[in-house]
């Protein structure tokens, strides 16, 4: 969230004109304070240094000096006073399968890649010690599932299926290397509003420990990588809790970011950290998929194609996806649970907002003029979407 800084009063009116002319109006009635004479060129240059100072520099100060305007190094400052720090980027996280001779040996940290091409070869790494031992499939050879982390942090280690493919050292009796699905979690260093929103939040709520929801909220943002949490209380009895974690990318947590949150939350191995209350069980999941299938006639300005249009069209609504999970906008009265939809006007907007497009008509989604409710623990997901090139006047 942006927080629109307006200097204060007392450093209204000082530009240089306006400094300059109060200099001059201070000096003699009776000398001659016109442009180009002595008087005017002596104080010119004063009125623009006092105009620097109280236009830039005194407002970039008190920016500096609250959480909401200040930015890196002193945002970071602003953190640590609220027992916070920046999240370092993320690296990506899979599995591959691997098939080869029975007993070959993977060290950790063993190194595969993707293919180089028009963009550089990403490498990945394996998490542990690894033999190939799984099951048999032809020609005598197994199949065995190996878990893998990017070697660099950020989103280029977010890569599609069937692409990390070879062995940076290749080793004999390996005859088959993939990742049957895309790599994820890779996010880069946490966004300077993003830690603003965790400062003002912690600043607004203080550092509870009773395990309210708030808490569990705040102890899973402060994992890397991690979103934006959904939290399901009680769901399996008194004294359970279960959170949904969605990547700082916007999509659903990989088993790896999952188990961070529970290591972190929970600390199974040193009590004398554990967050959570005694008593408390804690279950950490991604939110299951919602296929949200949308359907339009559109209609494209000169020029435009076709294919543009529609990747635009799938970026925005990736980009509207984790907005409509997390929104909590609408409440069933009856059981005052928060209940968030799918609204149709919003995907109506996203499509209107995208670039290219004339105009469209006959939209639908999932079949229906109307929102689509988003169970809890569900994230929606884009699915098939079918747009049809017609004429509209």
């Amino acid at each position: 969230m942006a927080y629109q800084y307006v200097p204060p009063d007392f450093l209204q009116g000082q530009s240089a004109d306006e400094i300059h002319r109060r200099m001059l109006n201070a000096l003699p009635g009776d000398i001659d304070k016109s442009e180009a004479q002595i008087p005017w060129d002596f104080t010119r240059p004063a009125a623009l240094e006092k105009a620097e100072f109280v236009q830039f520099e005194l407002n970039e100060t008190i920016k500096l000096m609250f959480p909401h305007w200040a930015y890196g190094y002193w945002l970071d400052l602003h953190a640590e006073t609220v027992g916070l720090t920046r999240h370092p980027a993320n690296r990506a996280y899979g599995a591959l399968t691997v098939r080869g001779r029975p007993g070959i040996f993977l060290p950790q940290g063993f190194q595969f890649a993707t293919v180089s091409g028009i963009l550089p070869s990403v490498l990945f790494e394996t998490l542990e010690d690894v033999t190939l031992n799984g099951a048999i499939v032809p020609d005598g050879q197994v199949e065995t599932k190996v878990e893998i982390q990017a070697l660099e942090g950020g989103t280029i280690g977010n890569v599609p299926p069937d692409t990390i493919i070879v062995m940076v050292r290749p080793i004999t009796g390996i005859t088959f290397i993939t990742n049957p699905d895309a790599t994820s979690g890779g996010t880069p260093v946490e966004s300077d509003d993003a830690l603003r929103e965790r400062i003002l939040d912690a600043t607004r709520r203080g550092a509870s420990f009773t395990g309210n929801d708030s808490d569990y909220v705040r102890w899973a943002k402060e994992v890397p990588s991690v979103g934006n949490v959904m939290v399901e209380p009680e769901w399996n009895g008194p004294g359970t809790v279960r959170l949904f974690i969605v990547d700082s990318n916007g999509t659903p947590a990989n088993p790896q970011i999952t188990g961070e949150v529970y290591d972190h939350i929970i600390s199974p191995n040193n009590r004398m950290e554990r967050l959570a209350p005694i008593g408390a069980a804690l279950t950490v999941s991604a939110p299951a998929p919602l296929s949200v299938d949308i359907t339009a006639d559109i209609a494209l300005e000169a020029g435009e194609t076709f294919q543009t249009v529609y990747d635009r069209f799938l970026a925005n609504l990736d980009s509207y996806w984790l907005e409509a999970a997390t929104e909590n906008s609408m409440r069933d009265v009856q059981s005052g649970l928060a209940q968030n939809f799918v609204r149709f006007v919003f995907v109506g907007a996203a499509l209107a907002n995208t670039a290219g497009l004339y105009d469209y008509q006959n939209l639908m989604i999932n079949g229906q003029v109307d929102n689509i409710p988003i169970p809890l623990g569900a994230f929606p997901v884009t699915g098939a979407v079918a747009l049809t090139e017609v004429r509209i006047p």
